[in-house]
Parts: structure tokens; sequence; C-alpha cells
């Protein structure tokens, strides 16, 4: 099972802070059955510096690969949780932040730029530059004035999103989570997990919950969406060596 959205590299952004919480959170995903990770460290257009980043995340997944060699755990692989940035349609510098390599982009949003030139500008990055956008965590935006007319978007274009498993989780979320299984969304689940204390890898927890309330059918196709990413994302090539 692949997690598509965590906070795993040790000492980069706001995740884990050294690599023994990094590898307490690599065994914690093992014991809830996920066997493949993409470590997705925050990137921000416009206070981080690119070739900076690109170095200090290398070097971070190196380290933990090399550390976790051997011990039995998921097998990690790189990408980047990017915030949306206007004109993102247009970058040409999208590709060192795609998930392992493939044309798949976790991309974070804000309330304030859900509108039409996000719209806009989704649709030209998937129709014109190669690179397929991923919403990460799409129900955390459910204030945002746009909203229904964005997930109406995202139906109307296949526009896969991912909903974190804490969600599901989280009492305050239940009438989002509910209208967001109910749609006919493309949805992968994620733990954007952050550390062991504060914010755990919810997997297991998060798919007895989605059976339990939404049903059996429900529940499998969430794991049928995690195999075909799995699929689509996931080669040999990956791995650091």
């Amino acid at each position: 099972m692949l997690d598509i959205h965590s906070h795993i590299l040790p000492c980069v952004d706001d995740g884990a802070e050294s690599i023994e919480e990094s590898l307490q959170l690599l065994q914690i995903m093992k014991e809830q059955g996920i066997t493949a990770v993409i470590a997705t460290p925050h990137f921000y257009p416009h206070e981080d510096n690119l070739d900076d980043f690109l170095e200090k995340t290398a070097a971070a997944y190196k380290e933990l690969c090399e550390a976790a060699r051997n011990k039995g755990l998921p097998d990690i692989y790189l990408g980047s949780e990017i915030l949306y940035f206007e004109g993102m349609g247009h970058s040409a510098s999208l590709d060192n932040f795609c998930l392992n390599n493939s044309p798949y982009l976790l991309v974070e949003l804000t309330d304030e730029c859900i509108g039409d030139s996000l719209m806009a500008n989704l649709k030209y990055l998937r129709q014109n530059s190669g690179i397929i956008p991923i919403i990460a965590h799409v129900e955390r935006y459910f204030r945002a004035k746009k909203y229904r007319k964005f997930i109406k978007f995202l139906e109307k274009e296949n526009i896969t999103v991912q909903i974190n498993a804490s969600s599901v989780t989280n009492a305050d979320y239940d009438r989002v989570i509910a209208k967001l299984m109910k749609s006919g969304l493309r949805i992968l689940l994620g733990t954007d997990t952050h550390s062991v204390d504060v914010r755990p890898p919810l997997m297991d927890k998060a798919l007895n919950t989605i059976s339990q309330k939404y049903g059996i059918q429900c529940y499998n196709k969430i794991l049928k969406n995690i195999d075909i990413f799995y699929n689509k994302i996931v080669t040999d090539g990956g791995l650091y060596d």
C-alpha cells in the first residue's frame, strides 16, 4: 500500500525532527500495512530557493534511505508538496517536484487561491505541460467561497484528489468527507504524517472508518485507487542507491 503524502524526511520542514523520528514513523507505517511511502517536503515558491531545496531534500533522502536499509521498513521515494502559485501552469521547473520522477505533482492550496484563475492554471498545466496535478488534502479547503464550484471542476476534469487519513477520523470533517466520498472524484488516502506524537500516521484507522461509515464499496474503491497509483508512480528506479 502506497502513502503519497508524508513529511518523514528529517530536519527538512515541519515534519520529522530527527533521523530517529523518521525511522519511528516508518515503523508505524509498516505496522499499518504501508509498504511504500513518498516523502513530500513542503516547497513554498515565494520563500524557498529551488537549488537549496533540492540539495537539502536530496541529502535528507539519502540519509534516511541509508538508515532504513535492511530494516524491513517501507520503501521510500522522493517527491514534494508544492504550494500553488499564480502562473504555475506555465512554470518550467515543476518537474523538479514531481512524485518519484513521475508526471504526478502534489499541489497544496489555500482557501484564498480557490477561484477561476486556479482552475484555469490547473487545466492548462494538465493539458499543455505533461504534468498531472494531485490536489493535497482537498477536504481542508471547504470554507473557500468557490469550493463547490472547484469540486465540480475537479470531477469534470478528472483531477485526482488526496484526503488526509487524520481528517477521516476527525469529527470536524465528517460532513465534507461524506460529500467527497459520495462524489465522482478519484480519491487517494494519504497520511500527511508529520511527527510521532502530534501528527502520526493513521492509515489503518482511516480505512476502518471509511469501511464503517461509507461502506465496503467505498473502502474497496479507495484501496483500488491506491493500488492504481502505486503502479503509476512507484518504479524500481525510485529507490536511492
